[in-house]
């Protein structure tokens, strides 16, 4: 129930008993009192300011529910608070730009999927996971290994946790740039249910109804979304799209059962549908796409307390991906095109055991067996499929050497079909030099063996002149992470600053080349003997040759700031920024598509007891290199794209009985790439290298009930 605007209130007709009451109101901590009825005199409830900074449990640092103030490494929490005083991010790919080291482009199916870089590490080195498990999208198949972060709902999370640098230790292949952990969340009442609906223009559509229970032993989840966009055009005078329309549906389910006071068995079963419908030119002429994908998740979950502390945890997880390609020459035409049809299975399963030794030891240890499988048609070299397998064991010592020095030692031992084994050592440290001074120190070395893409892709595209064949004979790529930072946290938490420098080493980077345009049977010969191609991937004739080889060492190095600040019980500041210098190491070259600088400032307002709140990001981006071309003399050309900026405005009103309407405005200075709209004296459109869709605004209403 809501007060008076002085804050008083009165409950009436409650029956005799005695009973739990919880005061809250924005910008102060909630204050519990238990009480009688009927009450002896009047109650008086105060409250006090609350936090700034949450005092947070994550689980991405060790694979152990942990306070992220007591970790050894650096990790990010995005929390659920932070995700709704915000207000306007509905998807993981938004909330992620506001972390320090962390970049996020704006994408589509056609445009470039939201891929994330970390610390200047691309997406196809970063491990994404939802609850700890991989999330299957043919990753290293499409969009050049681009898990789409732009779809990706922020709904069903409780918070998402990012781990920087090389986890291999923990988390295996993929995480050499570190890892997004996607955390759903667990009902806190005995019943709660929500419903929202959005719109905006675009065509800009979503729709979301939310239920969850909570009993003493039980609790469950349930969330179904459908989101619609019309797609966007930034060259109208062309035939093809920049941005293709889309329709897609999510759903998930979690539940959990405390079987016995020392065992609990939970499980989670999530998916989506989507349907993509764009206009490309081809090399048959204007044609039309339709591109349908589609993926299940389940996981299985039983924990066990055994010999008073020690904890077992056994998972069992499979997951699948789905995709069918078609297409068909624009009418009057309307020859339909070599469709295309994809299809990875994943499985795994896993045991982890903890055992604290007295009250400063902590041991960790792990079994796991993993199974990835792809099959298609116009997508690998051999359509009945191929498959690689993992088996891993892995370790983890955590000392709590004195009251302000903790340590841990780690090491993962990976055995994966065709390649050697791999082993992937950690070491970290934390020192508390105050109560509100800590500093951190960590090293970590990671491993990624190439994809079943990279390995076995064998694509004809249709839409354009090339071919891409895989090559089986790429070594794994390695790195090597150190970390180095300090975050001081001010009194009753209202204020909190960190400061990390980094430095990542990566060696044998696998990225495509090309191989020239081949004409002729005797030109693909030539081709196949000196590059050592297979010929069983069967190279097509008349257009362009590319394949992955193992080119490039890179190094990444730079400084993070980040700061959240409690300005008033109303008014909150925050901000981050990261300077970034990343080069490939053969060549001396800056790597293309990293900004050294990048940052945002954030302000959030919450009067009280107004349901009244707001905020602005503004983000900034310095100048990067688009792209770069070989020289006649053995040199290279870069093409620099500008700097830019992004104001993101937020508002919510909440109107009483559980409703609230809120409006976001993205993009609120109508920032562009400044080649949009360009011709060239060719007169076809100059390239665009940040295709964004310009202003877009989406207001919506949401009803909630809660019952306690």
């Amino acid at each position: 129930m809501s007060s008076e605007p002085d804050g008083t209130f009165a409950i009436r007709q409650l029956a005799p008993g005695r009973y739990v009451l919880t005061a809250s109101a924005p910008g102060f901590a909630p204050a519990t009192e238990i009480v009688d009825a009927p009450a002896a005199a009047l109650l008086n409830l105060t409250l006090v300011p609350a936090p700034i900074v949450e005092e947070v449990t994550v689980v991405s640092a060790s694979r152990q529910q942990e306070l992220r103030d007591t970790l050894n490494a650096r990790v990010d929490v995005i929390t659920r608070r932070r995700i709704d005083e915000a207000g306007g991010h509905e998807t993981v790919a938004e909330v992620l730009r506001e972390l320090p080291g962390v970049v996020t482009r704006r994408g589509s199916e056609t445009a470039g999927a939201a891929g994330e870089q970390i610390q200047g590490i691309d997406s196809r080195q970063v491990l994404v996971l939802l609850d700890g498990q991989p999330i299957a999208g043919a990753r290293g198949i499409k969009r050049g290994g681009v898990l789409n972060l732009d779809r990706q709902s922020t709904a069903r999370l409780d918070r998402v946790e990012v781990v920087k640098g090389a986890a291999s230790a923990l988390f295996g292949s993929d995480a050499i740039g570190g890892v997004i952990n996607l955390i759903t969340r667990e009902p806190s009442s005995p019943f709660d249910v929500t419903v929202a609906l959005s719109g905006g223009n675009l065509g800009t559509m979503g729709a979301r109804v939310d239920a969850g229970f909570k009993r003493e032993k039980t609790f469950g989840l349930f969330s179904v979304e459908r989101h619609q966009h019309d797609g966007f055009d930034l060259t109208p005078g062309t035939f093809d799209t920049t941005g293709a329309p889309y329709r897609r549906y999510d759903a998930l389910a979690k539940a959990q059962r405390q079987l016995t006071p020392s065992f609990s068995l939970g499980g989670m079963v999530t998916g989506y549908r989507n349907h993509t419908r764009g206009r490309s030119n081809g090399e048959l002429g204007p044609q039309e796409d339709d591109l349908r994908d589609r993926t299940v998740s389940a996981n299985l979950t039983g924990r066990w307390i055994a010999l008073g502390s020690t904890t077992v945890e056994a998972r069992a997880y499979m997951s699948t991906y789905g995709e069918n390609a078609s297409g068909r020459l624009a009418p009057p035409r309307s020859t339909p095109l070599e469709p295309g049809m994809l299809e990875e299975r994943f499985r795994k399963g896993d045991v982890t055991i903890a055992r604290p030794l007295g009250s400063r030891h902590l041991l960790q240890a792990g079994l796991e067996w993993s199974r990835d499988q792809y099959e298609g048609t116009n997508r690998l070299r051999d359509e009945a499929g191929h498959a690689a397998d993992t088996t891993v064991v892995w370790a983890q010592h955590r000392w709590s050497a004195t009251n302000r020095l903790t340590t841990t030692i780690g090491a993962r031992v990976d055995r994966r079909s065709r390649f050697e084994t791999a082993v992937s050592p950690k070491l970290a440290a934390s020192f508390r030099l105050t109560t509100s001074l800590n500093a951190r120190a960590s090293y970590g070395r990671g491993f990624r063996a190439p994809d079943l893409g990279q390995l076995y892709y064998r694509f004809l595209s249709p839409s354009n002149f090339y071919q891409v064949i895989g090559n089986p004979s790429l070594n794994p790529e390695s790195a090597d992470s150190w970390q180095f930072g300090a975050e001081y946290v001010a009194p009753q938490r209202r204020a909190r600053v960190g400061v990390n420098a980094f430095r990542n080493d990566v060696r044998d980077l696998i990225d495509s080349v090309n191989l020239g345009f081949v004409a002729t049977p005797s030109q693909l010969d030539q081709v196949i003997a000196r590059e050592g191609l297979d010929p069983s991937f069967r190279p097509a004739l008349g257009r362009l040759l590319l394949t992955y080889r193992n080119v490039a060492a890179a190094e990444t190095q730079g400084v993070e700031l980040d700061t959240d600040v409690a300005l008033t019980n109303a008014i909150s500041l925050g901000g981050a920024y990261t300077y970034l210098s990343a080069r490939d190491t053969k060549s001396d070259l800056a790597l293309t598509g990293r900004h050294p600088h990048q940052g945002h400032v954030r302000v959030s307002w919450r009067p009280v007891r107004s349901g009244f709140r707001a905020s602005l990001r503004a983000t900034f981006y310095s100048s990067w290199i688009a792209t770069r071309t070989s020289t006649t003399g053995g040199g290279a050309q870069d093409t620099i794209a500008s700097r830019f900026a992004m104001w993101d405005a937020f508002a919510s009103q909440r109107l009483g009985r559980g409703v609230s309407a809120f409006l976001t405005i993205d993009n609120l200075a109508n920032s562009q790439d400044e080649n949009t709209g360009v011709m060239l004296p060719s007169r076809t459109p100059a390239p665009i290298y940040r295709p964004e869709a310009g202003r877009t605004a989406r207001v919506g209403v949401a009803w909630s009930f809660s019952a306690r």
